[in-house]
């Protein structure tokens, strides 16, 4: 039987050629095979190359930012604070202007105001009072502001109690008065009296003196004893020192009217000065009352927060009935109706020398679905002109980043303040070459300065 040679049993040593070399081909083959693959690399570089130093790259400063108002938000404040007794807006709703946002409990406010309004009409009734008095007037005229009160039942008890004041304090004037004008008539009717005895005393001793006169002619002739004439003289002295007692009586008298007039006088006097004193006073309260209840009536109306302007709500800080705000503590923001919102992102300071206003910008917005959701196109509208130095992390720039209005109504995106953003700023072209050889060239540069 024929031996036939078995290919698989062939000689696999190290040393076998897989190209059939050992068996006569030629080794010129594995040869062009390297060739190639050695051409094939070559070119790739070659084109790599090519592309890496021509191509032109577009590079850009990638920025974190948030949605913001262009102008200024509006932070709705309280300014005395207080309970919270009710919230009636949620976040994001839409306002509009000097609509209830939350209601504060008005006790403390009420209680001052209450207590303020009570001084102010308690004022008005002494005034009302005062200026009747000093036109000495029958009756007071109260002020509508007095009468027309809504809480009447305080208003009547002062509007009584001044109107019995009044005609208390009348009644005691008009008395005083009535008694010094009686001590005046008494004086007058007592000078009458004087004056009517003075004129008897003087007709009497006019007909004494003509007796005299007869009585001592015959005195003279011897016709009459002396006891007559010295009679008669006597009576003369009487009634003469009659009419000087009189007189003078007369003179006390007039003193005591002129006195008594004087002291009228007084009263009057004293009394308007001190209605004058007191009506000052009292309108100067009125005035500062009427100052403190504008303040107290505002605080009041201030425990209803309304929105300033229309516009939308948000930044809530407050969400449970019965939590306590305090004096001049933020609320929550309003975005004010027709302001544009705005990407304003923080430019590292090392990108500032290549980013420039009118600068393209590609802006994601982080909080949306990356896979469905498209950039948006902006322009950088304004760069700070230093940079801002947070407390806390590192120094930036202020980068405010215009979107385009026509993407954002195409996309259907309704921005709020707030949302997180990542915005590449375009800052020219660059090959790949030069992103390459940019941080060598770098390093060499700081390598060879230093010593």
């Amino acid at each position: 039987m024929a031996l036939v040679r078995d290919d698989r049993t062939r000689d696999l040593s190290p040393w076998h050629d897989p190209l059939g070399a050992d068996e006569g081909h030629n080794p010129v083959g594995w040869k062009r095979v390297l060739w190639i693959g050695y051409g094939i690399v070559f070119m790739f570089f070659g084109v790599f190359g090519l592309w890496a130093a021509l191509a032109p790259l577009e590079s850009g400063a990638v920025a974190q930012g948030q949605v913001q108002v262009s102008g200024n938000q509006r932070i709705v404040q309280h300014l005395e604070g207080g309970l919270i007794q009710e919230i009636l807006v949620r976040e994001g709703d839409r306002v509009k202007a000097g609509q209830p946002l939350i209601v504060l409990d008005p006790t403390r406010a009420r209680t001052q105001y209450d207590r303020v309004h009570q001084q102010y009409v308690a004022a008005l009734g002494r005034e009302a009072r005062l200026l009747a008095e000093r036109a000495n007037a029958q009756t007071v005229q109260f002020p509508g502001e007095l009468t027309s009160d809504p809480n009447g039942i305080h208003a009547a008890e002062i509007v009584e109690g001044e109107r019995r004041l009044f005609e208390g304090r009348r009644a005691a004037v008009e008395n005083q008065l009535h008694l010094l004008d009686r001590r005046i008539a008494k004086a007058r009717e007592e000078i009458a009296a004087l004056k009517a005895q003075q004129r008897s005393d003087r007709r009497q001793l006019a007909i004494i003196d003509e007796e005299i006169f007869g009585v001592r002619e015959l005195y003279e002739k011897g016709l009459e004893r002396k006891p007559r004439l010295l009679a008669l003289q006597r009576t003369q002295a009487e009634l003469e020192g009659s009419i000087d007692n009189r007189e003078a009586l007369m003179a006390r008298a007039s003193q005591t009217i002129a006195e008594t007039e004087f002291q009228k006088a007084g009263l009057v006097e004293n009394t308007t000065a001190e209605i004058e004193t007191d009506l000052r006073t009292v309108q100067n309260e009125i005035q500062d009352l009427r100052q403190q209840l504008t303040a107290a009536r505002d605080a009041l109306n201030r425990t209803t927060v309304t929105a300033p302007e229309s516009g939308q709500i948000y930044g809530l800080r407050f969400h449970t009935r019965g939590g306590v705000i305090a004096p001049g503590d933020p609320i929550l923001n309003l975005v004010p109706e027709g302001e544009e919102l705005i990407v304003r992102a923080q430019l590292d300071p090392n990108d500032i020398d290549s980013v420039h206003e009118g600068a393209l910008a590609t802006v994601r917005l982080t909080s949306f679905n990356q896979r469905t959701f498209k950039p948006i196109e902006g322009h950088v509208t304004q760069i700070s002109p230093d940079v801002v130095r947070p407390e806390q992390g590192p120094p930036f720039y202020e980068a405010r980043i215009r979107l385009d209005p026509a993407m954002l109504k195409r996309f259907e995106i309704d921005l709020v303040p707030g949302m997180p953003a990542l915005a590449i700023i375009s800052t020219g072209e660059q090959t790949m070459l030069d992103y390459l050889i940019a941080p060598i060239a770098r390093s060499l540069e700081t390598a060879l300065r230093e010593k």
